[in-house]
């Protein structure tokens, strides 16, 4: 059995460029304390990117995952993640192409 691609994962914890260079994101896993709030990723490695998803979180403590279905979501620019506040706690990205940042 082979594989098309490695599937990398980054972590970050505040607003930053978390892949830099052409990639699909498979999938997602968040934190977040017990205050609903969202995050966006962004196409690029700024703040000004596009946004392509923005996740709204529960008002309740805990993590929770996203898998992408079939070949993911496309990001020509790498992905930056803005959180909106000091409630999502991590966000951890599942990506194929691109390098961590």
């Amino acid at each position: 059995m082979g594989f098309s691609s490695d599937v990398k994962a980054v972590t970050k914890t505040a607003d930053a460029s978390a892949v830099v260079g052409r990639t699909r994101l498979q999938g997602l896993y968040f934190t977040n304390s017990g205050t609903g709030s969202s995050f966006t990723l962004k196409d690029g490695t700024t703040s000004s990117g596009t946004g392509r998803l923005t996740i709204y979180t529960p008002a309740s403590a805990g993590g929770a995952d996203i898998i992408m279905p079939n070949d993911g979501i496309l990001f020509e620019n790498g992905i930056y993640v803005d959180v909106a506040d000091a409630n999502v706690t991590s966000v951890t990205l599942l990506f194929c192409g691109g390098a961590a940042a």
